[in-house]
């Protein structure tokens, strides 16, 4: 059962917006679907929260690579906090949001996802001189540097987006349809419903976006690049075997954010009156707010022995002080 967009506008008060939602027809799965997100949204808690403690506490994991991953297990926490309990929310309630709301969901969303882009590029860059450089690796990239380069990372993708989100807040709202179609807010749908021109909005998205893929991505294809190179003319030794064994685990990471972000930046490419089904747009606009957090630690922790035996460690210490 399709969105009637009439009766949305009906029920969406002046200065509020209307989301979506999740899967919410028919009305019949909406149990089931809460109950898939908050069982989704708990593990996703429990795994970034338990493998952060656990590199928190074992000092052997106080290295640089170690302390990326902590960096994004922490990023999926926001992620996931920021937008699946409101999704939850919409499941049981009306699918109305503020526009002050909105514009504070959307700086969330948008400045989390420059901020893995960055990690993600930072990790690679880090496989890189492990690799490629290994007698100078301590020497070059220390576990000071790597918390340095988290809180730039943060402080530059809180300023990119300052300025989306000051256009956003100045966005006034027309009397056409107020419709954000996904389970949550971001700045091409604020856009949409402005009464004034917004090339200037436009502009600046597209160009922070560009930047920041081509700038992460740029850095992640040159670290796999030379990697590859250096693998290919030189007998690897046992620690260059086990620094490239870390790769595969940063490559299913990517391909697990890239894809669904994919999902998430082609959704504003298909028009609203397009024939595929609201509910399947939106559902796959959402995935990537769903699967990114709660994958990326299972992967780490499955396919990294040291988190592993850190978290094994610790768990093993909370039973037996019990």
């Amino acid at each position: 059962m399709e969105l009637n967009v009439t009766e949305a506008m009906q029920m969406t008060p002046p200065g509020m917006i209307f989301m979506t939602g999740l899967l919410r027809e028919p009305e019949s799965t909406r149990p089931l679907v809460f109950t898939f997100v908050f069982v989704i949204y708990a593990l996703t808690l429990i795994a970034n929260i338990l493998l952060v403690l656990a590199t928190f506490r074992e000092e052997e994991l106080h290295k640089p690579m170690y302390i990326f991953m902590c960096a994004l297990f922490m990023n999926g926490i926001v992620v996931s906090t920021n937008t699946l309990p409101r999704i939850m929310y919409d499941l049981v309630s009306t699918n109305i949001i503020s526009f002050p709301g909105c514009v504070i969901q959307m700086s969330f969303i948008h400045t989390t996802s420059l901020f893995e882009c960055f990690i993600l590029a930072a990790m690679a860059a880090d496989r890189y001189v492990a690799i490629c450089k290994p007698l100078h690796y301590s020497s070059i990239l220390t576990s000071v540097l790597a918390v340095k380069i988290c809180f730039v990372l943060v402080v530059i993708s809180s300023l990119m987006l300052s300025g989306e989100m000051v256009l956003a807040s100045l966005i006034q709202l027309c009397s056409k349809p107020r419709i954000v179609w996904m389970p949550s807010c971001d700045f091409m749908s604020l856009t949409k419903m402005s009464c004034e021109d917004v090339t200037i909005n436009i502009i600046y998205g597209y160009v922070i976006t560009a930047v920041t893929v081509f700038v992460s991505l740029g850095i992640i294809v040159f670290s796999y690049v030379r990697i590859l190179y250096d693998c290919h003319k030189s007998n690897q030794r046992k620690s260059q075997r086990k620094a490239v064994s870390t790769c595969v685990t940063h490559f299913l990471v990517l391909i697990t954010f890239y894809v669904f972000f994919l999902f998430m930046v082609l959704h504003h490419r298909i028009p609203s009156s397009t024939v595929i089904p609201i509910t399947i747009r939106s559902t796959l606009s959402s995935l990537y707010y769903i699967f990114p957090p709660v994958l990326n630690p299972i992967i780490y922790g499955l396919r990294t022995a040291e988190i592993r035996q850190s978290l094994v460690k610790m768990l093993k210490y909370k039973v037996e002080s019990i």
